[in-house]
C-alpha cells in the first residue's frame, strides 16, 4: 500500500527558540563582542559539536478505522474510532494516567459529507472554524485561536495551522490544530492539554494519507455507502454515531436523549413504535416499498414495457394532473424503462440502513441485528443493479417519485440530491469508489 506524507507538524519555532536560549550563547552573540578570543570560539564550537541531539518523545502510529489516514502521535494514547458515515471518520486519542489532561481528535471527511451537514463550507478556513467549534466548544472547551505558519506539502491544495490557549471552567492549557484540504476531502487534527504534553506532541506529530483505501473496503464499508446519500443530508450515520458514543463512554443521560429522539423520529415518520414495527417496516421496504406503489401506479395508466415515453407523456397531460403527480408518474415510467421491476427499488433499499440505524439507537434492535438487515438489502441491490451508477439513478428516480419534484428543476431538492450524488461519484476514495460486485458477507 502506497503512502503519501501529508504533513509533519513539528514545533520548529519552539525548537529554534530553545536553541537560541542556550546560556552559552550563539554565533550572533559572539560576533557582537570584539574581545572574544579565538580559543573561546573554538571551545564553544567543540562543545556544540559534541552536544547530543534532543531526545524526542516516544511515538506511535494510530490508523483510522477506514484505513484512509494515520496520525503519528505520543505513545500510549487510547484510540476511539467513530466512523460517522461513508467518507467521514473521526478518531479520538486520549492520554493515559501519565497524560491525563491530553486529548486529541482527528477527522477525515469528504467535502460533500461534512459532519452536521453545515451546507456553507466554501474553504479550509470555514471548515476549520466550523469543525473546531463543533469538537471543542460543544464540549465546554474554548480556544482563542491564532493562525500560524503551516508547513506546505505536496499534493495538498491548502494547509492551515493554529495555536491558542484552551479554557474549560477554571482550567487552562494549550491547543494546537492542523487542517489539510485535498481535491475532495478535508483533514483535521486538534489537540488540547497541558503545556508540556502539547509541546512534546508538536515535536513528533505526523499526518499521513493512506492511498488505495477503496481497495481495502469490506462489507461494512459497502453498507455505509448504501446509506451515504441520506447520511450526508442528515449530517452523520445514526447507527455508527450512536455506536461510537457507546464505545467512547457517553453518559447514560446522553444516550437516552438520543434514543428518545430516535424513537420520536421513527414514530412520526414511519409509524414505528416497537421492535416488531421496525422489522415489519424494513421487510416492506425490501419486498414492496414505494417501488411497488410506482409499478402499480403505472398499471393504472396502462403503461407497460411497450409504451413509448412520448405517448405516455401526452396521456398524462391529457388527464389534467397536478404538477406533482405528473412529475411522479413520469419518474416512475423512466425508472421502469431503465430497470424493469427494480424501477425505484434503490430508493427503498437505501433507506433500510437509515431505518435500522434509528431502530438501533431507539433500542428496538441490536447493532448486529441492524447490520444483518442492511446486509440483506445490499445483497438484493447487487442482484437488481449492475453498478453504483445504476443504483444511484434508481435512487434519484425514487426520490423524484416520492418528493414529486423534478431533477431538471434546479431549485428543487431533487436537483440538490442529484448534485450531491454527482459530487460523491467523482471522489477518488468516495463512498461509490469501491467494487460494486464485491462479495458481501457477515463480518461482525
Amino acid at each position: 500500500m502506497k503512502k503519501r506524507n501529508v504533513a509533519v507538524l513539528a514545533a520548529a519555532v519552539g525548537l529554534m527558540l530553545t536553541a537560541c536560549g542556550n546560556p552559552k550563547g550563539t554565533a550572533d552573540n559572539r560576533s557582537d563582542s570584539a574581545a572574544v578570543s579565538t580559543d573561546t570560539v573554538e571551545n564553544k564550537a567543540a562543545e556544540e559539536e559534541t552536544q547530543e541531539p534532543e531526545k524526542l518523545p516516544a511515538s506511535q502510529d494510530y490508523v483510522s478505522s477506514d484505513g484512509t489516514y494515520k496520525v503519528i502521535l505520543l505513545e500510549g494514547l487510547t484510540q476511539t474510532d467513530m466512523p460517522l458515515s461513508a467518507g467521514c471518520n473521526m478518531m479520538g486519542l486520549d492520554g493515559d494516567t501519565a497524560r491525563k489532561g491530553f486529548s486529541g481528535i482527528s477527522l477525515r471527511c469528504t467535502k460533500s459529507n461534512i459532519p452536521g451537514n453545515p451546507g456553507d463550507i466554501e474553504n479550509l478556513e470555514a471548515f476549520a472554524d466550523y469543525i473546531t467549534d463543533m469538537a471543542l466548544n460543544g464540549a465546554g472547551v474554548t480556544v482563542d485561536w491564532t493562525d500560524i505558519e503551516a508547513p506546505s506539502l505536496e499534493g495538498a491544495e491548502r494547509c492551515l495551522a493554529r495555536e491558542g490557549v484552551a479554557k474549560s471552567g477554571t482550567g487552562r492549557g494549550q491547543a494546537y490544530s492542523y487542517f489539510v484540504e485535498t481535491a475532495d476531502s478535508y483533514f483535521m487534527v486538534v489537540m488540547v492539554g497541558n503545556d508540556d504534553d502539547i509541546e512534546e506532541a508538536r515535536k513528533i506529530i505526523v499526518l499521513e494519507l493512506l492511498d488505495d483505501a477503496a481497495k481495502q473496503a469490506g462489507t461494512k464499508d459497502f453498507l455505509s455507502s448504501m446509506t451515504a446519500i441520506l447520511d450526508s443530508v442528515n449530517g452523520a450515520s445514526v447507527s455508527e454515531t450512536f455506536r461510537g458514543l457507546e464505545e467512547a463512554g457517553a453518559t447514560q443521560d446522553q444516550l437516552e436523549a438520543i434514543s428518545s429522539q430516535a424513537q420520536l423520529s421513527l414514530s412520526s415518520s414511519w409509524g414505528v413504535e416497537n421492535a416488531d414495527d421496525l422489522i415489519e417496516t424494513v421487510d416492506w421496504l425490501m419486498a414492496e416499498g414505494h417501488n411497488q406503489d410506482a409499478l402499480d401506479a403505472l398499471l393504472e395508466y396502462n403503461a407497460d414495457g411497450e409504451t413509448q415515453r412520448d405517448a405516455f407523456d401526452a396521456k398524462l397531460k391529457e388527464q389534467g394532473l397536478d404538477d406533482g403527480t405528473y412529475i411522479s408518474l413520469l419518474a416512475a415510467f423512466d425508472a421502469q424503462a431503465a430497470y424493469g421491476d427494480g424501477a425505484i427499488a434503490a430508493w427503498d433499499l437505501s433507506r433500510v440502513g437509515t431505518v435500522m440505524g434509528f431502530g438501533y439507537a431507539a433500542g428496538y434492535c441490536t447493532y448486529e441485528e441492524a447490520l444483518d438487515k442492511i446486509l440483506e438489502a445490499a445483497q438484493k441491490a447487487q442482484a437488481l443493479y449492475g453498478s453504483w451508477e445504476d443504483f444511484n439513478k434508481s435512487y434519484l428516480y425514487g426520490y423524484s417519485y416520492w418528493s414529486e419534484e423534478s431533477i431538471e428543476d434546479s431549485q428543487s431538492s431533487a436537483a440538490e440530491r442529484a448534485e450531491l450524488i454527482s459530487n460523491m461519484e467523482a471522489q477518488a476514495n468516495g463512498p461509490f469508489s469501491m467494487d460494486w460486485n464485491m462479495e458481501l458477507k457477515k463480518e461482525w
